[in-house]
């Protein structure tokens, strides 16, 4: 905004409080924040019903739009057009000449008309939230859609949207962060049939100022778009040539069971089609593998770990852009006897259990707990204000581990300061120290520490998020204890989260509270809050070890 029209609206203000236009005990500096454009009027906002009033003369000149009152009636114009018409205390209006509704009405107070801002932006596709003194104006995120190598992200206000890009590896993202943009799902992702994009993921980065930050995660390597701005629309060119198999419809592994009889161990592999596949044997370890051509996995984990006689685990691999082929993986502890019967797109595949019976592996007495402190180095994770995620978790995770290690537990803390550490160093980490101890299977958790952020202020509590059926136990085990100590479990969340999809026991992320939120924030920087939290965390563990994972 410019410095004319700047110091112009001051003088509207003043004139505005000569004549007595602005009535209330308390004036003071408000900065707005327009679509990033930012300006600072002296003014009393009113805040009914969760929704913001501002005088009707002062949000005219502030906002660039001409109004006209007749009565109790007000008609709003952008550019001589008229946009708006609307009566006081009634919600329904005339909208570019549709009827609308607002969600709280134009209020008057004596010879005041206050404007519901709120409810006027959200109408015409955008969100207004005051936070720290400021009046953030912000563009919504409609939806976004992918197709053959074009991304388009599609906005409910009309305007230029600003972004900053850069590039991340291991593993190989794009990430684009959308200026003074919300999305209010919070979290949204696209899974893809694609030779080339793996996923795309969209959250809710940062708030006060609001980010939307998109990640488009590649299987091989990086491709920079072309990037198209038009009113309320981003389009995402990414330089992809498909051949002649690229986006055909795989068939889909949807569900993966097993039973145990007295003389085998089934497994039940179901697919949304008709299936082709080839069988495999590889030593040292032993594994038995079967590839499934032209398919794909919609399950929410990549393994399941199994330990009844004959195997060990079971794992499910990506599809290769070569083959197009789905690997399955199951892992032995002696050679077998199998047999394999297909009806109704079902793959059944039956092991003989050897005689010496069942070698499940025992809990040993020297438990192993992997803690996570998430984030770290360049990536802050959520941040409000001064306050950075990857803090709080750090400082959470050595309290946490320190106490575990003085209960006899064997604990692997995956960084102990503040580094950059990817997504795949610590699936990596995990799975080494998994791999060179095969009792680890059977005798260790992984605790994911986060900070949680949302949208709105008002969203508090904690959430316990996870990967696959293994871990199940361990998240009943924590609302049991966290519900019966006042700590609130907002709710448990099972999904592709990408370091707990990807190691093979038992985890959980405990996202502690919502850094967004005021209440929760206080309990966050709280070292008693922080130390009555880990106490119960132990608990957790200590009752989970006791009852056994597979009860």
């Amino acid at each position: 905004m410019s410095l004319k029209r700047f110091l112009f609206v001051l003088f509207f203000v003043f004139i505005l409080l000569a004549n007595n236009y602005i009535l209330s005990d308390e004036l003071s500096f408000l900065e707005v924040d327009y679509l990033g454009e930012k300006i600072k009027i002296l003014t009393t906002l009113k805040e009914i019903n969760n929704e913001i009033y501002i005088p009707l003369p002062l949000f005219s000149s502030t906002f660039g739009y001409a109004y006209k009152q007749v009565a109790d009636e007000i008609h709003l114009y952008d550019s001589n057009n008229e946009i708006l018409i609307a009566k006081v205390g009634e919600k329904k209006v005339i909208l570019h000449g549709r009827n609308g509704v607002l969600v709280n009405p134009i209020l008057k107070e004596g010879d005041i008309v206050y404007f519901p801002l709120s409810s006027f932006y959200r109408l015409i596709g955008y969100r207004a939230y005051l936070k720290n003194k400021t009046l953030y104006i912000v563009n919504e995120i409609s939806n976004v859609d992918y197709s053959k190598g074009i991304l388009t992200i599609n906005f409910k206000g009309k305007s230029q949207i600003n972004f900053n890009t850069l590039n991340l590896s291991a593993p190989p993202r794009f990430v684009i962060d959308l200026q003074n943009v919300v999305f209010i799902d919070n979290k949204g992702e696209i899974n893809l049939n694609d030779p080339y994009i793996k996923s795309i993921r969209y959250s809710q980065f940062n708030v006060a100022p609001y980010v939307v930050r998109v990640v488009v995660e590649f299987k091989n390597q990086i491709m920079t778009p072309e990037i198209k701005k038009d009113l309320g629309k981003l389009i995402l060119k990414f330089p992809v040539k498909y051949g002649e198999n690229d986006g055909q419809e795989m068939v889909r592994l949807y569900d993966l069971s097993w039973e145990e009889n007295a003389d085998t161990l089934n497994f039940f592999l179901r697919f949304s089609d008709n299936f082709t596949y080839t069988k495999n044997f590889l030593p040292n370890p032993n594994r038995y593998y079967y590839d499934i051509s032209n398919a794909e996995s919609s399950l929410t984990y990549t393994s399941i770990i199994i330990q009844r006689d004959p195997i060990i685990s079971v794992r499910i691999g990506e599809r290769t852009k070569e083959d197009y082929s789905l690997r399955v993986v199951f892992e032995t502890y002696t050679e077998s006897d199998i047999s394999e019967e297909v009806y109704s797109n079902t793959l059944k595949i039956s092991f003989k259990v050897s005689k010496k019976g069942n070698l499940i592996r025992e809990n040993s007495i020297n438990y192993t707990v992997f803690v996570d402190p998430g984030h770290g180095g360049s990536d802050p994770g959520a941040i409000y204000g001064e306050l950075k995620e990857k803090d709080i978790n750090l400082k959470v995770s050595l309290k946490l581990a320190e106490k575990l290690k003085n209960k006899g537990y064997i604990v692997y803390l995956l960084r102990e300061n503040d580094i950059t550490l990817s997504l795949d160093d610590r699936v990596k980490f995990i799975n080494d120290k998994i791999n060179s101890n095969n009792l680890l299977l059977s005798s260790s958790i992984l605790i994911s520490i986060h900070t949680n952020a949302a949208f709105s202020p008002d969203v508090r509590g904690i959430e316990i998020c996870y990967a696959n059926d293994i871990s199940e136990s361990l998240v009943k085990t924590f609302i049991e204890v966290f519900n019966s100590n006042d700590l609130m479990v907002r709710r448990s969340i099972k999904g592709k989260f990408y370091v707990l999809s990807r190691v093979s026991i038992p985890s959980v992320i405990v996202e502690m509270g919502f850094i967004t939120n005021e209440f929760d924030r206080n309990l966050l920087l709280n070292d008693e809050y922080q130390d009555k939290l880990i106490d119960k965390i132990i608990e957790v563990i200590d009752k989970y070890v006791e009852g056994g994972k597979n009860e």
